[in-house]
């Protein structure tokens, strides 16, 4: 079974998996679940065929993870809202306080006593993913003691298990509310306004709720050990961190050009594109010597007639539509805007005498040049947003 969307729905497969019956008998009588994300229109979508499942003795074990702030306070409230005396289902929700590792998965197990259906795929538990977006399943059936099937149960079950999976905790009204307090997750009406206004950080209040998993940060195309890989201060691209930048423009005053060892360190992570605060979309492209990249640009034509050209990067949540993180800039005069003043000011005194030039080194606590002359250099410093 291959399942493209939108040609087909996945949130009616869901259902249609879920009412399913086999001579005269309901055919499956557990469904586990796990997937990155799940808000309100996702969690309504399989509302009505869910109800049914369990009233008719079913049983529902569902895990949801909450990275990027795509959980929603409303999506995990529908799971909730199905729980009662005699619904046999369970939520749980996964995080790691570590921002390298992300929990990503989506698999959908249905099962009886005997046989099992599994579906691995791209779909997330939201509107878009059971509905509009462009995204494809795979589904398998064999006997439950199958060793894929085994493993699927297993993994399932270990991502559940809060005994030994200092990451999942078991969801209830109370740890829900206290997720929208300390930040895990919010409100869609908050996610509706940050998509829409330049979304920011995810600040968490206290003690992290969550275990934290020893995964390194890695830099595509880079192994352990090599140059940049990981030392130094680079923090790693979060969603509460911004590159600031001085820039020294290029190509009649329209092309941003950066440091190759910038584009590769920690924070940019070798992006290929940038998106402005418009919504518009820049390739990042490559300035060569002797066949060697040495100065990677893009073009943005609002720079042109700036005096003083300040930039800050910041990862973004992608939200529904895009579901993994987009490099956002903004581009301001220093000169003639009080933010980019702001910007400016904190890149000059962050620079120490001489001058750093190591560019492996951005960090928050100084300003690097990527020449010892500042009045021809580009600046960059990290920052908190």
């Amino acid at each position: 079974m291959f399942i493209v969307q939108p040609l087909a729905s996945f949130g009616d497969r869901i259902c249609e998996e879920l009412d399913s019956e086999s001579a005269g008998q309901r055919q499956w009588q557990a469904y586990a679940f796990a997937v990155a994300w799940v808000n309100q229109r996702g969690a309504e979508r399989v509302e009505a065929s869910a109800r049914t499942f369990l009233a008719e003795g079913g049983r529902i074990r569902a895990t949801v993870g909450l990275d990027f702030s795509s959980t929603s306070y409303e999506g995990l409230g529908s799971l909730l809202a199905l729980e009662g005396e005699s619904a046999d289902i369970t939520t749980h929700v996964f995080f790691d306080e570590n921002r390298a590792c992300t929990f990503h998965p989506k698999v959908f197990l249905f099962s009886n006593a005997e046989r099992a259906r599994l579906l691995v795929g791209s779909n997330n538990m939201t509107g878009a993913g059971l509905g509009t977006n462009v995204e494809v399943a795979l589904g398998v059936t064999a006997a439950l003691d199958d060793e894929t099937m085994q493993a699927a149960r297993q993994t399932l079950a270990a991502w559940r298990d809060v005994a030994s999976e200092s990451r999942t905790r078991r969801l209830t009204p109370e740890f829900l509310e206290q997720l929208l307090d300390r930040g895990y997750v919010r409100t869609e009406a908050e996610i509706r306004r940050r998509r829409n206004a330049d979304p920011g950080a995810r600040a968490t209040k206290g003690k992290p709720l969550f275990g934290r998993s020893k995964t390194p940060a890695r830099r595509p195309g880079r192994k352990p050990g090599a140059r940049g890989s990981s030392g130094g201060q680079a923090t790693g691209a979060q969603l509460n961190e911004a590159l600031l930048m001085r820039v020294r423009p290029r190509r009649d005053g329209k092309q941003v050009q950066i440091s190759m060892r910038v584009l590769e360190a920690s924070f940019m992570h070798g992006a290929g594109e940038v998106v402005a605060t418009d919504g518009s979309r820049k390739t990042i492209g490559y300035n060569e010597a002797n066949g060697v990249r040495n100065t990677a640009r893009f073009e943005a034509g609002e720079m042109l007639g700036m005096k003083n050209p300040v930039a800050r990067f910041q990862w973004i949540d992608g939200g529904d539509a895009e579901p993994e993180r987009v490099l956002q800039y903004e581009l301001l005069d220093a000169d003639d805007s009080a933010e980019g003043a702001r910007i400016f000011e904190k890149l000059e005194e962050g620079i120490a005498t001489p001058p750093e030039t190591d560019l492996d080194e951005l960090s928050r606590e100084m300003t690097v040049l990527s020449k010892s002359n500042r009045g021809i250099a580009q600046w960059y410093r990290l920052d908190t947003v």
